[in-house]
């Protein structure tokens, strides 16, 4: 027992060695838990910001002026006074996203207590952003009538609707991004740098000087996951508190040393498929085409990008069951986040255990066909 844990000490520190003079490696892992993770959080937005909006003003009136003047910044630019034709050329470029038009005699038929529309047309191809923000124009559109015609006006509801957002008041979309951006990079950079370790050492015939020495198969893949997780986990943790919790000043709460146990149980795991994935390919080539579409899959069905909830109830069962990676973003989310404790989370560690396992048991299989044929 002692031999074997000296053995995959010397074969970790060899592949740390790996990695160390691996340049464009380092640069890969360097760049995507700093600049990209930047990046990505503060500039892939949803949030509505700057939405550009252009008005049609068929009534020229006071009311129809003082609604142009409240779709203000931050949300919406300053709007464009356009005629109907300019507008439908506008909106044709994609240089407007919304377009309020404002009927003739719309304030004298208020006025009158006949009924009166507004039309927003929307350039719907640009969904997210049209769809919150014809939301939000709408609100500020029915309030700026409502206190134009009836100023100070006591409004009388029988029910009080009061409405907190916990755990991110703002509803800051960067907050979310930031945290969710660092999972998949985790994901990402476990797969590549494990089976790259293998397919590397297959490149360079170093595996055959491996062979020759008295190790047995399992401290090599035991080694490699090491190594491969020590450097992830480094990372990942750096990046969180330096990138993400100092640098865009995201609120982050929980347990630092539980995030880190988590991450490490669940890298363990994707470095194993990613070793796996490599036993069935001769070089790099050919394992980037092979593990490419298992970074889609696992990125886009693990909850991160959209809610597991409503995906097919079958698919949710079966990622559940073969990818670690819902369980981690719910891992991630519920510590990150709502700052739970272990108690919270044991489900989540123990799926990932288990994922862990199973993924190791099988890559040693596998590794062991692979050496003798």
């Amino acid at each position: 027992m002692c031999q074997s844990l000296k053995n995959i000490l010397r074969l970790t520190i060899k592949e740390l060695r790996a990695i160390r003079v691996d340049r464009v490696m380092v640069v890969l892992i360097l760049y995507v838990f700093t600049v990209s993770t930047w990046m990505v959080s503060d500039a892939a937005k949803t949030d509505i910001e700057n939405l550009s909006v252009a008005v049609v003003d068929e009534d020229h009136s006071q009311l129809s002026a003082r609604l142009a003047d409240a779709i203000q910044p931050p949300l919406f630019t300053p709007p464009a006074q356009l005629t109907a034709t300019e507008a439908a050329v506008a909106q044709s470029r994609g240089d407007q996203v919304l377009v309020l038009s404002i009927p003739p005699k719309f304030e004298e038929s208020l006025r009158r207590g006949d009924p009166a529309t507004l039309m927003i047309l929307i350039d719907a191809t640009a969904v997210a952003q049209a769809g919150n923000g014809a939301s939000f124009l709408r609100q500020v559109l029915v309030q700026t009538v409502s206190d134009y015609l009836s100023p100070g006006a006591a409004q009388v509801a029988m029910i009080n609707v009061v409405q907190r957002n916990l755990y991110n008041e703002n509803l800051t979309g960067a907050w979310f991004t930031a945290v969710m951006q660092l999972m998949n990079s985790v994901t990402i950079l476990t797969l590549i740098l494990s089976g790259s370790s293998m397919i590397r050492e297959r490149e360079h015939g170093t595996i055959e000087h491996v062979l020759v020495m008295p190790v047995h198969p399992h401290e090599i893949v035991v080694s490699k996951v090491l190594a491969t997780g020590l450097v992830i986990l480094v990372a990942s943790v750096l990046s969180l508190e330096l990138v993400i919790r100092l640098g865009m000043g995201v609120p982050v709460d929980g347990s630092l040393a539980l995030y880190a146990t988590g991450a490490a149980v669940y890298i363990a795991a994707v470095a194993s498929i990613g070793l796996l994935l490599a036993s069935f390919t001769q070089n790099m080539g050919q394992f980037g085409l092979l593990v490419i579409p298992v970074i889609i899959v696992i990125i886009l069905l693990s909850g991160g990008m959209t809610p597991l909830e409503s995906m097919p109830d079958w698919l949710q069962i079966a990622m559940r069951t073969i990818s670690p990676a819902p369980h981690f973003v719910s891992f991630a989310q519920s510590v990150l986040y709502r700052g739970a404790g272990p108690g919270l989370v044991l489900g989540e560690l123990a799926a990932m255990a288990v994922m862990a396992g199973v993924a190791l048991t099988v890559v040693l299989r596998r590794f062991r066909k692979v050496l003798a044929g």
